[in-house]
């Protein structure tokens, strides 16, 4: 059976460039293999059991919704921006530190996510266990208000990762995304109604209805990974029997 590049590529959340890095062969070999110019030779699928292996701990199979645990304390603030610091361990097996985009972060954060200083004032913490965090750019996100009710309830936090814009057209219906516009930070489900138009939905719909984003609007897409909760969910009617 011949593996699907790009379905394996965009399970890692990795741009062709990363792709190609990790596994050892040119951007323009991804290219052409994904649109299938070209065959996925036998050492080219090698290369690719061998990516996986080393990504087993890794499992994006997860359910939408599960619970974990952040660890670590949070981080002072870095010697040097971000981005670059990312850089340089990337590939590298040490505990990663991602930002957190609190509720009273968000504000700063739609002004300033461009700028490596203000997301170095950003506290940062661990991923949590069995999250790889090569060749993505990852960051928590704190949920705000009543939009995604039942399923995220504010103060909740959110795991996501960096969709990169080559990417967008990808963007699985219904599923959760954080999305970042040049006056909003949201947490919606997404149907992409065209090339052009994408459908924000909400949960809780009876109070905040369906509305259509036009995609150039769009500065930054995160894809979501992990929910961790801020309350222990509501419990159904007990009877006790004891």
């Amino acid at each position: 059976m011949v593996p699907n590049l790009k379905e394996i590529r965009q399970l890692y959340n990795l741009t062709q460039e990363e792709f190609a890095q990790a596994l050892g062969i040119t951007r323009e070999l991804v290219n052409k293999m994904e649109k299938g110019k070209c065959g996925v030779s036998k050492a080219t699928r090698i290369l690719l059991q061998q990516f996986q292996e080393a990504r087993k701990s890794e499992d994006f199979s997860l359910p939408a919704v599960s619970d974990v645990q952040i660890f670590g304390a949070p981080r002072p603030r870095a010697a040097q921006p971000y981005y670059l610091e990312r850089r340089e361990t990337k590939g590298q097996h040490a505990p990663t530190e991602v930002p957190l985009v609190g509720i009273k972060a968000q504000a700063g954060y739609i002004r300033g996510f461009e700028q490596t200083d203000y997301l170095d004032t950003l506290e940062k913490y661990s991923l949590p266990p069995g999250v790889n965090p090569t060749g993505a750019l990852w960051s928590y996100f704190e949920v705000d208000g009543e939009s995604m009710e039942p399923t995220l309830y504010a103060g909740d936090l959110l795991l996501a990762s960096m969709l990169p814009q080559e990417d967008w057209a990808d963007v699985k219906n219904f599923c959760v995304y954080v999305l970042l516009t040049g006056t909003q930070l949201m947490v919606k489900r997404v149907y992409r109604k065209s090339a052009a138009e994408w459908v924000l939905i909400s949960d809780n719909e009876e109070a905040y209805p369906q509305v259509v984003l036009p995609v150039s609007e769009l500065k930054q897409v995160w894809t979501f990974r992990r929910h961790i909760r801020s309350r222990v969910p509501q419990p159904r009617e007990f009877k006790i029997t004891a």
